[in-house]
């Protein structure tokens, strides 16, 4: 809890950052080399302080990335089901309202920046944080099942700024957590982050007009889209075995 108050206060400190950078003004939009600066000032101190802390422990920095013990058909598997995990609760995600993804688009922004920030800098700095730091910090105390749990809740508190991406955080983070339990390797749920960063990334840049649209939206037809819809839920299931089997 002192962490998610070191957090909230980085957020702070950045957004006045932002609002010092743009001269007060936030009509126009955010460049994205300044959300790329604000996502730093916000991650990094947080890290830091958890790191000093975990050392002076003598559990370790949480930043171990553990290559050695990264498994090929698990990242693959696990990459299909955070995928498909998008699909499958978005009849919740539908009852929400879309005007806060036209929002979450803008302070994205789009460029080399805006790729920097959503496909490097954020799979690592937020995998090193809420699996490496938090999950492996929770897990000396609570265990495993409450580890990936309360690592999935902070994660989707970190993206409480939209409310779909709040619910798609907390499923992604229970899906990356218990990868990163049974592997023991940062970079394995790195890989998974950043390839589905990267592929909403391209989506959002190749086709606006559709980029905030459910399945559903996009498919005209009621019957065709449940049909759609059964299927992604039985390959949800087959990835969900095949990660656990893996």
């Amino acid at each position: 809890f002192v962490a998610l108050g070191v957090f909230a206060l980085s957020v702070i400190i950045g957004s006045l950052l932002l609002v010092v950078l743009l001269g007060g003004n936030l009509a126009d939009g955010i460049p994205a080399q300044y959300t790329f600066i604000t996502y730093m000032v916000q991650m990094l101190p947080v890290i830091i302080f958890i790191a000093i802390r975990r050392r002076s422990l003598g559990l370790g920095c949480g930043m171990k990335l553990g290559a050695g013990k990264v498994n090929p058909p698990l990242v693959l598997w696990g990459l299909l089901l955070v995928l498909i995990a998008g699909v499958v609760i978005e009849p919740l995600l539908a009852t929400m309202p879309e005007e806060s993804l036209d929002a979450l688009e803008g302070a994205i922004g789009s460029g080399g920046w805006a790729l920097a920030t959503t496909t490097l800098c954020a799979p690592i700095l937020e995998e090193i944080l809420f699996r490496g730091q938090i999950l492996g910090s929770c897990r000396e105390r609570f265990g495993k099942f409450w580890a990936v749990i309360i690592s999935a809740l902070f994660f989707a508190l970190a993206h409480f700024s939209v409310p779909q991406q709040l619910v798609n955080a907390f499923v992604v983070g229970l899906i990356l957590g218990y990868i990163y339990v049974r592997t023991g390797s940062l970079l394995a749920v790195i890989i998974i982050h950043a390839i589905n960063n990267g592929i909403a990334f391209v989506t959002m840049e190749l086709s606006s007009d559709t980029a905030d649209m459910t399945l559903r939206e996009v498919i005209a037809s009621d019957t065709i889209y449940w049909i759609v819809y059964g299927g992604c839920v039985a390959v949800f299931l087959l990835a969900m075995v095949n990660v656990w089997r893996t």
